[in-house]
């Protein structure tokens, strides 16, 4: 179950910030490069690309940079709307630098963020998938091939984070703000004991003062 606010049995389990952390972030871009160069390799085994020069060669590469462009601003948008109709909650949309980013104040479950994260990865992906089969040939062909290439590398950090929920406990909460996640696992029955004691010495002292 998602919330608009964290439940008061949780604590913090972890967190994520691939800005902070250069060795998940190099990583998160090598694996991308790796992605978009197998993609580019099966690309020309489907349809080599010939290079005209004439005026559809440059059509074809001011459609792809829009496309792209739209396409980054509809992925982030995808990210929002399931995490909008997972919790009622205030969304925030930005860029850090070179980064498009969503984010939200709510508290998701860890089957929640998982979709939340591959959301854009698997319906713009079967949408270029589809345009494939309209545009298979030319140059036409790779304004496709090369946003399904921008989908799925783009998509190396939302697969990473699906990876990191995979291995955290199932009962997790997870706050996205759009450039860090912070991670919060369900108390155990002796640390809201311990908890709730601590609280309680905590009033008795106070009063005692008075």
């Amino acid at each position: 179950m998602c919330h608009k606010e964290l439940p008061s049995d949780y604590t913090l389990f972890g967190k994520i910030d691939l800005q902070k952390n250069k060795t998940q972030f190099w990583a998160i871009q090598s694996m991308a490069l790796f992605i978009s160069a197998v993609m580019i390799v099966a690309g020309w085994f489907i349809e080599k690309l010939n290079i005209n020069g004439n005026a559809e060669d440059f059509i074809a590469l001011g459609v792809l940079v829009l496309s792209y462009i739209a396409y980054i601003i509809l992925h982030e948008a995808t990210h929002g709307l399931v995490m909008y109709l997972s919790v009622r909650a205030k969304l925030n949309f930005g860029f850090k630098g070179w980064a498009a980013y969503a984010g939200s104040t709510a508290y998701f479950d860890k089957k929640h963020y998982i979709l939340i994260s591959l959301a854009p990865l698997v319906l713009w992906g079967i949408i270029f998938a589809v345009l494939t089969v309209f545009f298979h040939s030319g140059v036409w062909f790779w304004v496709i091939w090369l946003l399904q290439t921008g989908n799925i590398a783009g998509a190396a950090g939302d697969l990473f984070c699906t990876y990191k929920m995979f291995k955290c406990p199932k009962d997790i909460l997870v706050n996205d703000t759009g450039l860090s996640m912070t991670v919060y696992r369900k108390m155990t029955a002796e640390e809201i004991a311990e908890r709730q004691g601590g609280l309680s010495e905590t009033i008795n002292g106070e009063n005692s003062g008075d």
